[in-house]
């Protein structure tokens, strides 16, 4: 997946990038002073997955890095709540 792929994804589904946010503050507010991304997306998989008639959530596995770094984005002062590794160039 692109950064462009991504916005395009991202900009459709926003709501995923919410529950991301929601589950990430949550795991913070415990205490948490790292966190894996790929946790909180198969939580919420898994969750909407028993919630929801339609299967739940679909993330491509390679869109969560991206929303790891728009999550930095967004919330700063939680910027070293994920680990990232260098972008391939």
């Amino acid at each position: 997946m692109t950064q462009h792929e991504f916005d395009d994804w991202i900009a459709e589904n926003p709501q995923i990038f919410k529950a991301f946010c929601d589950e990430a503050i949550k795991a913070a507010l415990k205490g948490f002073k790292h966190y894996s991304a790929r946790t909180i997306i198969e939580f919420l998989r898994h969750h909407t997955n028993l919630r929801e008639a339609s299967g739940g959530f679909k993330i491509n596995n390679d869109a969560v890095p991206y929303m790891a770094r728009l999550f930095k984005e967004n919330h700063p002062h939680l910027g070293n709540f994920f680990e990232y590794r260098s972008k391939a160039k």
